[in-house]
């Protein structure tokens, strides 16, 4: 029965770790193994005849509990398999946790090395079984070992497989810290992975110090009196950290709480911000679609009036050049207001993959003249970054981009104009930075690019549209664009885009 429920538990893990996407599902599904692993090792240690008169020294616990602990009706070998199971849920979820955000090889090796974790695990779970400890004993006791011999074999197997479990969780937490390293330096998404950090740590000290002893050989076996007993687990004689647990996890619980607060007040805040951008963007785009269609009816009026009158008029006269600025003024305005009109209009993408180091020298190539007097520093990655984008949008967006940022720098000696655009990926997100050496963007005013109709500029160049298109168009990606500037210094643009690729849909 118990191995049966144990197939359950293997396979409702297995099933769980394949769906969990974001940090706070994995910190979840994590805490639950290191759960079962300590109150197990409690268990077992208050079934346990040598800790009888210790056990208060090791652990707070009334004594109420503690006599029913002892006379909880659970055999010591489904406890061993209980702390074993734990122990190595642990290191499964912690590698399932680490390639979710951090991710050193392809895909194809990181399938590859989850199968041998899983294959690693369940050999160690088998291995550690007391069922196979006796048999093996039997096996191998006298016919082909000596019994120190086989006491030395058991030392040495676990000596390696307590050195492997403990360098995966090490190795595990420094690909967290190397994910917070590279991570893109937004505020909310180095709170993210600082916040995983941290709490992985936390996780990591509990289980090196009070978990990793386990999976073990706990089974002690006299083939002479043909009897088998329990060893006992080694706590040490430092007692005192193991009264001091509750106030090692106490301090830990309140730092990954803080953590968790601030990521989601952090979160709000972005997603209120958001809300707000879009509602004064869709309110603004109701109006403008009722005034474009209004203006573009009147424009074609006076055109076709124009061109009425253009026809009775002489060539050089007077009144035909009149009649020709006109026309040439109404087409112009006319696709002014229809540029406003289509940016009002709501399409959709036609996804596909698409290289974005092709894409940003596209942009690039369209603004060569503009470009001339401007040291431009293209930071792109040698292997190819694909992303599921519309181009034509995609392009259309990171022109509005790099056309402000050529604007901004204008009155910057040209010694002193500077384009950085760097390209960048991680596990979750690919991150296009665009920074220039212009006269930047007060903090008032950076609250309000991305609203229709504000700009900077004078209305006869900017009618304060291209950064609301551009929001639109990451935001209909499911991306994020933020804006860091100082006054005077100049402006980074970030813009944030999944990293979903067909192989990963």
């Amino acid at each position: 029965m118990f191995y049966l429920l144990l197939l359950l538990f293997i396979l409702i893990l297995f099933t769980l770790v394949q769906r969990l996407k974001g940090n706070h599902d994995f910190l979840m599904i994590l805490i639950l193994p290191y759960f079962a692993a300590l109150c197990s090792i409690i268990l077992y240690v208050s079934k346990d005849t040598y800790y009888y008169n210790l056990i208060k020294d090791y652990f707070y616990l009334p004594d109420f509990l503690w006599r029913w602990l002892f006379f909880i009706d659970i055999g010591k070998s489904n406890i061993i398999r209980i702390m074993n199971a734990s122990s190595l849920s642990i290191l499964i979820i912690s590698v399932y946790l680490v390639f979710h955000f951090y991710e050193p090889f392809s895909l194809r090796v990181q399938k590859a090395v989850k199968r041998a974790v899983w294959v690693y695990c369940l050999l160690q779970f088998i291995l550690y079984d007391p069922y196979t400890n006796l048999k093996a004993y039997y096996f191998l006791y006298p016919a082909r070992l000596t019994v120190q011999q086989y006491l030395y074999l058991e030392d040495r197997i676990y000596a390696v497989t307590h050195t492997i479990n403990t360098a995966v969780i090490l190795l595990c937490f420094l690909g967290l810290l190397a994910a917070f390293i590279k991570a893109p330096k937004l505020k909310l998404f180095r709170y993210n992975h600082l916040f995983l950090a941290i709490s992985y740590a936390t996780l990591a000290f509990v289980y090196i110090y009070f978990i990793s002893s386990s999976p073990d050989f706990y089974l002690k076996v006299s083939r002479i009196a043909g009897t088998y007993s329990y060893r006992s687990l080694q706590l040490g004689s430092n007692a005192f950290i193991y009264r001091a647990l509750p106030y090692i996890l106490v301090p830990a619980a309140a730092v990954i709480t803080y953590c968790a607060y601030m990521l989601t007040r952090l979160s709000g805040q972005a997603s209120l911000k958001e809300l707000s951008i879009s509602k004064e963007i869709s309110s603004s785009e109701t109006t403008s679609k009722i005034f474009c269609h209004y203006i573009k009816n009147e424009i074609l009026a006076i055109q076709s009036e124009v061109e009425t009158l253009a026809l009775n008029a002489e060539d050089g006269n007077e009144v035909k050049e009149t009649t020709d600025s006109i026309l040439k003024r109404c087409q112009t305005l006319y696709g002014r207001i229809d540029e406003i009109h289509r940016s009002t209009k709501t399409s959709e993408l036609s996804l596909k993959q698409y290289s974005l180091q092709t894409l940003i020298r596209e942009t690039l190539a369209i603004f060569s003249h503009e470009l001339e007097s401007i040291n431009v520093q293209l930071n792109l990655p040698p292997q190819p970054i694909l992303a599921m984008v519309d181009p034509v949008y995609m392009e259309q967006a990171l022109h509005n981009i790099i056309k402000n940022s050529i604007d901004a720098m204008e009155d910057t000696p040209n010694e002193k104009k500077e384009l950085a655009v760097t390209l960048g990926s991680s596990r979750q997100w690919i991150a296009i930075d665009i920074r220039d050496t212009g006269k930047g963007i007060s903090k008032e005013n950076l609250e309000s690019i991305f609203l229709p109709f504000y700009s900077s500029h004078p209305y006869s160049k900017h009618w304060g549209i291209g950064l609301t298109l551009t929001y639109k168009v990451i935001h209909a990606h499911e991306g994020k664009i933020v804006v860091n500037s100082t006054l005077g210094a100049g402006t980074t643009v970030e813009v944030l885009l999944p990293n979903i690729t067909p192989e990963r849909v």
